[in-house]
């Protein structure tokens, strides 16, 4: 249940990554001609370090993976001008913004994907229910005797029935399979 609330978490946090990460890029080199340019991109790259580290969290709680530790800190040792160059340099800054970037698509395809394939197999599950309990009585005031369409094959509901049943429940397990194996990748 952890994949599923993290897959549909994705979109919301896909959306404030890629904004920080449009809004922080398009800053910096805006403000480069000026004097603040360089310290806003410096300060922008810090909580860029700082977001990884809260989306490894979120990783970490909700699908049970541990994510890998890295020091909080550079090496104290060094001056802060070569601590800023290290994280100019570090390749994990650069795949960090990359990854931020590409949340906002990613969030999309999982939202829709969960939201979608639960929505399909909850209502294969209540079919059954919702037509034995008469909820669509006013159907059978228009066609008597009501057939369930399966592409070009009309089945009668006595049949299609089960059938849409037994395949929502295996489509809720495969969508739990398909979240938690999202969710390990």
């Amino acid at each position: 249940y952890g994949a599923v609330f993290y897959l549909l978490l994705s979109l919301a946090t896909g959306i404030i990554y890629f904004t920080f990460v449009t809004t922080g890029l398009s800053l910096s080199a805006g403000l480069a001609v000026l004097i603040i340019g360089i310290p806003f991109f410096v300060i922008f790259l810090g909580l860029t370090r700082v977001l990884s580290l809260v989306e490894g969290r979120i990783v970490e709680t909700m699908l049970g993976t541990r994510m890998p530790r890295r020091p909080l800190y550079s090496d104290r040792s060094l001056s802060w001008v070569e601590r800023i160059k290290d994280m100019f340099t570090d390749a994990r800054t650069w795949s960090t913004l990359l990854y931020l970037f590409i949340m906002m698509p990613l969030g999309i395809l999982y939202f829709t994907l969960t939201v979608t394939g639960f929505s399909i197999a909850l209502a294969f599950i209540a079919a059954p229910l919702i037509y034995l309990t008469g909820e669509l009585g006013w159907l059978h005031t228009f066609h008597p005797q009501p057939e369930i369409q399966f592409g070009l094959l009309a089945v009668p509901p006595e049949f299609a029935l089960p059938i849409l049943f037994v395949a929502g429940v295996i489509l809720l397990f495969a969508m739990l399979h398909l979240a938690r194996g999202i969710g390990h990748v």
